[in-house]
């Protein structure tokens, strides 16, 4: 369970650029395969030019890769996936400038914003043992590796709002990929109709339909 109060997603003035997926992993500090494993989950999925196929690249924001570092922190320290999902539907929906002063505090099981020092108290009073994840810290460190790295420029409009719950993301792409599956039925079965009414020698010259077919055997 992760508690707090919510706020918007976009920054309006945050540089709108996007790293490769090599970039974002090592910056991360997670391997390329649990990159591709949490976008194809959606555990983690790039806010910029998600992949739809093997032709294209994901992009992910600046934000994306301070939050795959935090996901990467709380498993590393005993979260079970389904906290740390939680906790990135969470992070996602903030404001990078916030994620730069937030400090998160777990028990292995819930995770939840530290906002004041009551909070750590009231964990460390259940008996168990309480870790808290500076998501600032984590922030600037990416902030400082990511000056160096190869990205690329994006517009506005690539960038996905992640103001829609992700359900209706996940239910957007379904249509998307149901619309596309149509569209290809609908070509083959055209193409198959174009074929069924194709004339055949036999319709052009009645005559050919009673003449034996030669084989090669058969030429002298």
């Amino acid at each position: 369970m992760v508690q707090g109060e919510l706020f918007p997603l976009r920054d309006l003035h945050e540089p709108l650029r996007g790293y490769r997926g090599t970039v974002a992993s090592r910056v991360a500090g997670i391997t390329y395969r649990q990159l591709d494993y949490w976008a194809r989950k959606r555990i983690v999925v790039p806010s910029i030019a998600p992949s739809s196929g093997s032709g294209s690249r994901r992009l992910y924001a600046f934000r994306d890769v301070v939050i795959l570092s935090v996901s990467k922190k709380l498993l590393d320290i005993g979260v079970n996936l389904q906290n740390v999902t939680n906790a990135v539907e969470y992070l996602m929906r903030q404001p990078s400038d916030r994620l730069e002063h937030m400090t998160i505090l777990c028990d292995g099981q819930q995770v939840e914003e530290c906002v004041e020092g009551e909070q750590m108290a009231q964990m460390l009073s259940r008996g168990e043992a309480v870790f808290g994840v500076s998501v600032g810290a984590l922030w600037h460190r990416i902030d400082d590796a990511l000056a160096t790295e190869e990205h690329v420029e994006v517009t506005d409009a690539a960038v996905i709002d992640r103001s829609l719950p992700v359900n209706r993301l996940a239910a957007d792409r379904l249509r998307e990929t149901l619309d596309k599956r149509r569209v290809q039925r609908e070509a083959m079965a055209s193409a198959a109709a174009v074929g069924a009414v194709s004339p055949t020698l036999a319709d052009v010259d009645p005559s050919a339909a009673h003449q034996p077919i030669l084989s090669q055997g058969t030429l002298s």
